[in-house]
C-alpha cells in the first residue's frame, strides 16, 4: 500500500508493506465504492479503506476511513493517518465490502 503524497524530510511517498493474501473469488473483486480492509506485515494494524477510483489493472485509490490494532481505534499508524489517500494492490486486500451494503439506509 502505498501513501498517494510525500510527508517528511525526505519528500518521498510512504509505502507501507502490506500483507499479501491470496486471491478471493470472483464476487470479491472490489469496485470503486466499496470498502476495504489492508493488514499491515509487521503488525497487527487493519486499515480500512474507501476506494474511491481505479488505478490500473488490480490497482485501486481509496482514502483511510479507519485504523485499527486490535480492539484499539487509531487515528495513525505505520505513517499513515485517518483520510489520507493511498493506492492498494489487489493482492493486498483482505476483505471486501460492497458500497452498495454501506450505503443502504438502516
Amino acid at each position: 500500500m502505498q501513501a498517494r503524497f510525500a510527508r517528511g524530510i525526505a519528500q518521498m511517498p510512504l509505502t507501507v508493506p502490506a500483507r499479501e493474501v491470496s486471491m478471493a473469488e470472483e464476487a470479491a473483486t472490489p469496485e470503486v465504492g466499496d470498502l476495504v480492509t489492508v493488514c499491515s506485515r509487521d503488525q497487527q494494524t487493519e486499515f480500512s479503506i474507501r476506494l474511491t477510483g481505479v488505478a490500473g489493472p488490480d490497482l485501486w485509490y481509496g482514502k483511510i476511513d479507519a485504523i485499527s490494532r486490535g480492539a484499539e481505534m487509531l487515528v495513525v499508524a505505520e505513517g499513515l493517518e485517518l483520510d489520507d489517500c493511498v493506492s492498494v494492490r489487489r493482492a493486498e486486500i483482505a476483505a471486501v465490502v460492497s458500497g452498495a451494503q454501506l450505503d443502504r439506509p438502516h
